[in-house]
């Protein structure tokens, strides 16, 4: 009867753990899994680490099943969280080594107000059930408070100038929990050491948590100073073409009302001179790029003169946009960005080599995007391209910018390097989320 209660105190105690474990990870870590997925793969586990508990226990020694338990937990999180590595680890780790100080430390209280020894507490059921109980209630109740006061941070997969500290951490923590185990004579000194482990390792997850913070709000602003640029370019673009139509339209008047004087007069051949001048004037002025769409032609528009001037070919094929319904903003800042990178990575190629193909077609309801031209070998990574300038929090914002908007209405995209040339492809659906940008201000 006892070993039936003991096994069934024991199957209760793994599930709150792993339940314990994964509602403080909420906390720290955001979901990569959600609603039957996350349940179903979340009770694998516990049916794993429970199986392991009463099938091998420690049966094996004491290494293996930290390990084993330390992995089990570590697994499950790959699966249903998104993090980094180190992150990761020092999270399973840290959870791990609380709680089995929490459970070591409270078992000692008890005994030392009792005045019992282990056997004695052990082998009085109904206190060592009721403590067992109110401790594993007591830390889910800790945690759940833990996951509503303390948001997940999503962090990049961008390398940290701490993160080879956070390996230390985990790794120095195993270690004492290791001789924990294998020290059983001297184990209240070892419980000491881990303890004060504990408190360092939450303490560095905590100031970890506000350094990645911090450096997400900084690459924010950045990332906001570049769309905030590519913005302020459109504008500009978009200000010369409507001020250049004007002056056109007054221009021709005059050059009608001159025309009409010299046609009058009987001055044919001085018209005929004068229109041929017209004619040459005008065809500096007129538009490369005709989508019937004003902000998107002007950023083409713009692009395409800056290529000539830096002796890069543009070779546009586009179509009628004027039905799409995209927020202007974030179509010019997607194209001015992904133009931007052509012409730059063109720039470094000799004169004969420089060439940017930009296709921009809509059709049934979908804008598609094809940017291809010639560069020097570039790695592609997580579909990032590491900057290689000085200062590199400072660069590499332009096509995260492009992730970010395309993301943000679901849009299909690739991007590629081959046979020396980077192609971005993109579907864009005609998508106004203008009300839902709206409801993200407010909220």
């Amino acid at each position: 009867m006892v070993e039936v209660w003991g096994s069934t105190l024991s199957l209760i105690g793994n599930i709150i753990t792993i339940c314990i474990d994964f509602i403080l990870f909420d906390a720290f870590v955001p979901r990569s899994k959600s609603g039957k997925t996350y349940g179903l793969i979340l009770a694998a586990g516990i049916v794993v680490s429970t199986i392991f508990s009463i099938l091998v226990g420690n049966n094996l020694g004491y290494a293996f099943k930290i390990v084993f338990e330390v992995l089990v937990y570590y697994v499950i999180s790959i699966i249903l969280y998104k993090s980094r590595v180190d992150r990761r680890l020092f999270i399973v780790v840290t959870i791990y080594a609380v709680l089995y100080s929490v459970s070591y430390w409270s078992d000692s209280l008890c005994m030392l107000i009792l005045g019992l020894s282990y056997e004695e507490y052990v082998w009085n059921i109904p206190l060592y059930s009721t403590v067992y109980l109110l401790r594993a209630i007591t830390i889910l109740g800790v945690s759940i408070l833990i996951r509503k006061f303390h948001s997940p941070i999503i962090v990049g997969k961008q390398t940290r100038a701490w993160v080879p500290l956070t390996a230390v951490f985990p790794a120095g923590t195993l270690l004492v929990i290791w001789q924990v185990y294998t020290h059983p004579g001297q184990q209240q000194t070892w419980q000491i050491c881990l303890l004060i482990l504990d408190a360092v390792d939450v303490a560095a997850l905590l100031l970890l948590d506000h350094l990645e913070q911090s450096a997400l709000n900084r690459e924010r602003l950045l990332a906001a100073d570049v769309r905030a640029h590519v913005q302020d370019e459109n504008i500009e673009a978009l200000s010369q073409a409507y001020a250049g139509q004007r002056k056109m339209t007054h221009d021709y008047r005059a050059q009608l009302s001159t025309l009409s004087e010299l046609l009058e007069t009987g001055e044919v051949e001085d018209a005929k001179a004068y229109l041929a001048e017209m004619k040459a004037r005008q065809s500096e002025r007129i538009l490369l790029i005709n989508t019937h769409n004003a902000a998107i032609d002007a950023v083409l528009n713009q692009k395409g003169y800056q290529g000539r001037q830096l002796g890069i070919d543009l070779r546009f094929r586009v179509n009628d946009l004027s039905a799409l319904r995209l927020p202007r903003v974030d179509v010019t800042v997607v194209l001015g960005n992904l133009i931007d990178n052509a012409l730059e990575a063109c720039q470094t190629l000799k004169e004969a080599d420089r060439w940017v193909s930009i296709q921009i077609l809509y059709s049934h309801d979908t804008l598609s995007i094809s940017i291809i031209n010639p560069s020097n070998p570039v790695q592609i990574q997580d579909g990032e391209i590491p900057t290689t300038k000085a200062e590199p929090l400072l660069h590499g914002f332009g096509l995260r910018n492009v992730r970010d908007i395309l993301d943000k209405y679901k849009a299909e995209y690739t991007i590629s390097y081959e046979d020396g040339r980077f192609v971005f492809l993109a579907d864009w659906p005609d998508t106004d989320l203008s009300k839902q940008d709206k409801e993200l201000l407010h909220s």
